[in-house]
């Protein structure tokens, strides 16, 4: 795309962030140094940070921009607390955090003050704001989140960390997303706290959302345009995360590695039930990704449908950046096909003018994959949960390709989230304000 000529200029790119996660982030070092890792932007876990010091240093050398998740919001609830997130610097050894430890002047726990510290100390330019899962706009978690954000400002600014971004995750259910009089609140609320951009975490929904929640979604994001910061979508992938950024609900998304495309909720606030000494450890299941019918599926499911007639020729993946000997290539090694993938996606987005991402993204991605889907639902597969699951897929996209053609014909001129700036950009515009 070098010889390509942009008549009224290129194109703001949209944003994406890999989360680096907990566990299967080794090859991501290998990726890099091979020339092969073609993500720019990560997000990194307080709580898995020492142990992935490696990692990050090295994508600190290559120029690549870190995003500190302070799993504030994991500390906090019981289901949570003991996992991987407990590995933070602030994390409180005997139990949850509570609002006392957010108590402004709270020297003896000093939970802003070590974020910042450590940001500073780390040479991190971007921090998550501490912040929880809110049951709503009522709910009392939100003005301490509030008050945390401005206090982490004032202790970063303390602690040499004037040019680090603050960017505010709101973490919240769909139903209090979607509600017209809570989400104004929420949008009143963040307006005014010194952040760079939103993150919206919100729960239930993520790449296996259903037509009229992603229309929704899009319309709701709208509503934090106004207050002139970029928004980003955080755990959504596939077709879902496509389509808010082609509608320019979000400037940008955030997953994992094939992992964290969903927003998943339900054991937060339930207390981790004991390990079963019988049960089989690190035997976590790998997910091949088959980006035309945007599945994500186990490796069983993939063999059966490579195995079928028609089904190699149908969904396997044969690009030459990662899977040059098709599916024998994307076995061998499924990360190092979803990663380039799923940057694809985004980079197809990012090259096409903002005001036409919309009609493309109907007309050509969301059209090819609805004519895929149909054609894998008609494969002869033995397994009836497998056929079963083809079938539904289809019938998701030719819903999500019907609602999204009536949404880009009805609202085709409305607003768009800013794009997220380039890390230098960012940076200099935060100490020129301040001057």
């Amino acid at each position: 795309m070098s010889n390509v000529v942009y008549l009224h200029g290129q194109p703001a790119p949209v944003a994406q962030f890999l989360r680096i996660g907990n566990s299967g982030y080794r090859p991501l070092e290998q990726f890099l140094h091979a020339g092969q890792l073609p993500y720019r932007r990560f997000v990194v876990d307080a709580g898995v940070f020492k142990r992935q010091t490696d990692l990050i240093s090295a994508l600190q050398q290559d120029g690549r921009e870190l995003v500190l998740d302070t799993d504030v919001a994991q500390l906090s609830v019981v289901g949570r607390y003991q996992g991987v997130a407990k590995g933070a610097p602030w994390a409180d050894p005997n139990g949850m955090l509570t609002p006392t430890h957010f108590r402004i002047g709270n020297n003896e726990f000093d939970l802003t003050g070590k974020i910042s510290r450590f940001v500073v100390q780390n040479r991190i330019k971007r921090v998550l704001a501490p912040a929880h899962l809110l049951s709503g706009s009522t709910d009392g978690w939100f003005s301490i989140d509030r008050a945390a954000c401005e206090d982490l400002r004032r202790e970063l600014d303390r602690s040499g960390g004037q040019d680090v971004a603050i960017d505010y995750p709101l973490l919240t259910s769909s139903a209090s997303f979607n509600n017209v009089a809570q989400r104004r609140e929420f949008v009143k609320a963040v307006g005014s706290l010194p952040i760079d951009s939103i993150w919206l975490w919100i729960s239930n929904f993520g790449s296996n959302a259903t037509a009229a929640a992603v229309r929704k979604y899009i319309s709701a994001a709208r509503d934090f345009h106004p207050l002139g910061k970029p928004v980003i979508s955080d755990c959504v992938g596939g077709l879902s995360a496509s389509a808010i950024l082609a509608f320019g609900g979000a400037g940008g998304i955030v997953h994992g590695m094939a992992s964290q495309e969903q927003f998943k909720t339900s054991s937060w606030h339930k207390a981790p039930k004991p390990p079963d000494p019988d049960e089989k450890r690190g035997g976590n299941d790998r997910f091949f990704l088959l980006p035309g019918i945007d599945r994500l599926l186990k490796p069983e499911q993939v063999n059966m449908l490579m195995e079928v007639a028609g089904g190699r020729r149908l969904l396997s993946c044969n690009d030459p950046r990662c899977c040059a000997n098709g599916f024998e290539d994307t076995k061998r090694d499924p990360k190092g096909h979803y990663l380039p993938q799923r940057a694809l996606q985004c980079d197809t987005i990012s090259k096409i003018p903002e005001p036409r991402r919309a009609h493309d993204f109907v007309t050509n991605t969301l059209a090819g994959a609805d004519r895929l889907a149909r054609q894998a639902a008609k494969l002869r597969v033995a397994d009836s949960s497998v056929l079963d699951l083809l079938e539904r897929n289809a019938s998701r996209i030719d819903r999500l390709r019907a609602v999204l053609e009536n949404l880009q014909e009805t609202e085709e001129n409305s607003t768009r989230s800013l794009a997220f700036p380039p890390p230098t950009a960012a940076n200099m515009v935060r100490k020129r304000d301040r001057n």
